[in-house]
C-alpha cells in the first residue's frame, strides 16, 4: 500500500510539474519556436519603399524660388502632401511669403490639370512679386509630378483677388527658378 500511495505522490507531483511548465508566465508572452525548415521559409516583411518629394520656397531675398527635395514613404508622394510641405517651410522661413492662417482646402486633378483650393488667407498676399512667386511655387511644385501638366488656384472655389488673371490655368515657368550659383 504504501507503494501505491508513494506512486499517486510521484504522479501528482509529476502532474504538477508539467502542467506549471506549460502555462506561460504572467506578464511575458510565450515564446514560439520553429523548426529549422519553417523559420527558413518565412520571408522578412517588405521594407516600405521611399521616394523624393519637391516642393519649391522662395528664396532668403524673396525674388525667385529654390526647389526643396525631401524623402518620404512612396505612399506620401502626392501632390496634396507636396503643397502642405510647401506651406509648411514657409511658415517657419526668416521671411514668410505666404499670408498667416493659409491652408490647402482641396487638390483634384482632372485631364492632367490640377485644381488647387485654398482657404480665404490667400486673398491677403502682399503685392505682385509675392502673388508672382506664389503662383510659380504652386505651379512649379505640382507640376513635379508626371500627371499634372498645369494648375488652376482657387481660392474658397472663387478664383483669387489677385492683380492678374487668376481666371486661367497655370503653365511651369522655370523663369523663376533660383539658377545654382557658380
Amino acid at each position: 500500500m504504501n507503494r501505491k500511495i508513494i506512486f499517486s505522490l510521484l504522479a501528482a507531483s509529476a502532474l504538477t510539474i508539467a502542467l506549471a511548465g506549460c502555462a506561460p508566465e504572467s506578464g511575458k508572452q510565450a515564446a514560439t519556436s520553429l523548426s529549422p525548415q519553417a523559420a527558413s521559409s518565412q520571408s522578412p516583411l517588405p521594407a516600405e519603399s521611399e521616394a523624393s518629394l519637391t516642393y519649391y520656397k522662395a528664396n532668403d531675398e524673396g525674388t525667385k524660388i529654390i526647389p526643396v527635395s525631401m524623402k518620404v514613404k512612396s505612399k506620401d508622394r502626392t501632390a496634396k502632401t507636396a503643397m502642405e510641405e510647401m506651406i509648411r517651410t514657409d511658415r517657419k522661413s526668416r521671411y514668410p511669403l505666404l499670408p498667416a492662417g493659409l491652408s490647402l482646402k482641396s487638390i483634384a486633378i482632372k485631364e492632367g490639370t490640377a485644381y488647387v483650393d485654398f482657404s480665404k488667407e490667400l486673398n491677403n498676399i502682399k503685392g505682385s512679386t509675392g502673388e508672382s512667386l506664389f503662383i510659380a511655387m504652386t505651379v512649379d511644385t505640382l507640376t513635379e509630378f508626371p500627371n499634372i501638366h498645369d494648375v488652376v488656384i482657387r481660392v474658397e472655389g472663387k478664383s483669387p483677388k489677385f492683380q492678374m488673371d487668376m481666371t486661367r490655368p497655370f503653365k511651369r515657368d522655370e523663369s523663376y527658378i533660383q539658377m545654382e550659383k557658380k
